[in-house]
């Protein structure tokens, strides 16, 4: 096999940047389902669908930083309570 047969086709910046608008525009048309990839697994935090939420309780804090006021640190806490209903 010769030298130049081993080489990507492009050669240089542009030939580079051709190939990667080509692998992205590859990706952009074909579906996820399609990548062969596999659901992630649900979390042990998951509540299954006969539970029942009895309390819910959302707040959210926010403040600038100090030493940088352009940037917003949020904090956000969810408690519940949950009734599993197992049938166990």
């Amino acid at each position: 096999m010769s030298q130049r047969s081993k080489r990507l086709p492009g050669e240089g910046f542009l030939g580079w940047l051709g190939r990667q608008v080509g692998y992205v525009r590859n990706a952009v048309r074909h579906p996820v389902a399609d990548a062969g990839l596999a659901p992630a697994p649900p979390s042990p935090v998951d509540v299954p669908p006969e539970a029942q939420t009895i309390y819910r309780d959302r707040k959210v804090v926010e403040q600038p930083m100090p030493g940088r006021p352009e940037v917003l640190l949020r904090r956000t806490v969810i408690d519940e309570a949950v009734i599993r209903n197992d049938k166990d």
